[in-house]
């Protein structure tokens, strides 16, 4: 087992001689059986799609080996590498936010937003990869994906704090296609959560 959480049991298996990841979705027992499997549904197909796109435009994701609706599970390629949040502890850290900011706008140039890119959702191996889809949705909305930016800003802060790496990683993100309103709409998400924090 990689990974339990409260969304998904990821573990790593044998698929058909080679690597996998299979990804199981959580059934949650408080739910009726009907809505549980109608929801577990509907948000595997849309974590699919959501790769497949992303596949088809050449963007650096795990590969769909199989999707078994029946099972509530997806197996995809296993990435051989290390979580960002271990490259980002190396002397190649700039290299990598540089890398993790030109992908995390290239995804959402095809209008998908991750939901959760966290420095432990990216993997480096040959090159950089996104990973865990099972929040993320299409959108176009640009607080969307200023609210990914956060997540993402948040969890360098948590982990990273010695590397300074928020201008870096914004400064290259602002690079890339137009994404002067997403970043006018981080301001106005990081102004309203210090207000937030102020009220108490």
């Amino acid at each position: 087992m990689i990974f339990r959480g409260a969304e998904a049991i990821v573990e790593k298996i044998n698929w058909q001689g080679i690597s996998a990841i299979s990804k199981v979705r959580n059934p949650r027992s408080y739910r009726h059986p009907d809505l549980e499997k109608r929801l577990v549904t509907e948000r595997l197909r849309s974590e699919t799609r959501i790769i497949e796109r992303l596949l088809s435009f050449g963007v650096t994701v795990p590969a769909l080996y199989e999707v078994n609706i029946a099972n509530s599970e997806i197996i995809m390629e296993f990435i051989e590498g290390i979580t960002l949040e271990k490259g980002l502890r190396t002397d190649l850290h700039e290299f990598y936010l540089v890398s993790t900011a030109n992908l995390l706008s290239k995804i959402h140039s095809f209008g998908i937003v991750h939901g959760d890119p966290t420095t432990s959702n990216f993997m480096i191996a040959d090159k950089l990869y996104a990973i865990d889809f099972g929040l993320s949705t299409f959108s176009d909305d640009d607080e969307s994906r200023a609210s990914d930016l956060r997540v993402f800003l948040e969890s360098l802060e948590a982990h990273h704090s010695e590397i300074s790496g928020r201008e870096i990683f914004l400064s290259s993100y602002s690079k890339n296609s137009a994404t002067n309103d997403v970043l006018g709409a981080l301001e106005v998400l990081e102004l309203r959560g210090r207000y937030n924090l102020m009220r108490g």
